[in-house]
């Protein structure tokens, strides 16, 4: 389960929701199909802006296309240009009644998996040291409130002719535990010598189950008594 499964699918229905949200038997292997080629066109066509997450929603011929991306303005495009772009395209591929297109902005960017792997992918395609980029990453991963990230670079690092892998971690990253809320992405950077392959983990937090919330406010509850009899006795 460590590195075997995203750790995203294993916590779908229990902490993490659907990327996907419509149910139609009939037409299911059409809609996987056109989901697909839809997040394929605009982490295509909007690179430079990093789109970590594509949410399409589908009400029987209505479609809404939620876009959350670092930087909204590559996006929207000069007037809307781009917006209506998309939506014509994903009209014709999907021959929906009505396409909307919404954006939104990712606030912070160094706790998204999917973000920091494309930050880290564009760093090598401008050759710059992995091991530079990904300690960076690291850094303002940390920075930023996580409690670890891990991260697997494989291809032909620093343009040797065996490819490799490599592991960086900081912190601690419980893929096993299902109430610790973690995030998962996967990048590619295109360089000279080919392909390099990113993977990243970050753990962000993990959700208290019912019998620690309860303890959690019987804790509270005992420093305010606790707070109320210090300030009765130094009266």
């Amino acid at each position: 389960m460590a590195q075997k499964v995203s750790p995203i699918a294993n916590r779908i229905g229990y902490i993490e929701d659907w990327n996907s949200k419509w149910f139609d038997l009939k037409s299911a292997a059409e809609y996987v199909e056109q989901d697909f080629h839809i997040r394929e066109y605009i982490r295509s066509k909007f690179r430079n802006a990093i789109v970590p997450k594509v949410v399409i929603e589908r009400t029987g011929k209505q479609m809404i296309v939620d876009i959350h991306t670092v930087r909204p303005g590559i996006i929207i495009g000069k007037g809307g240009e781009n917006i209506n772009e998309a939506t014509e395209y994903i009209e014709k591929l999907t021959k929906a009644d009505k396409v909307s297109i919404k954006v939104t902005e990712v606030k912070y960017p160094s706790l998204n998996a999917k973000a920091v792997g494309e930050f880290i992918a564009i760093q090598l395609e401008k050759n710059i040291s992995y091991r530079r980029a990904i300690k960076t990453a690291i850094q303002k991963t940390m920075e930023s409130g996580a409690l670890g990230i891990k991260v697997r670079v494989s291809g032909r690092l620093g343009g040797v002719e065996i490819a490799r892998a490599e592991w960086f971690k900081e912190g601690r990253v419980p893929s096993n535990t299902f109430r610790a809320i973690i995030d998962f992405g996967i990048s590619e950077a295109l360089i000279k010598k080919g392909k390099i392959g990113i993977k990243v983990w970050i753990f962000i937090k993990e959700l208290l189950t019912e019998q620690e919330r309860e303890l959690a406010r019987m804790g509270k509850i005992y420093d305010i008594i606790e707070n109320i009899t210090y300030t009765k006795e130094t009266r």
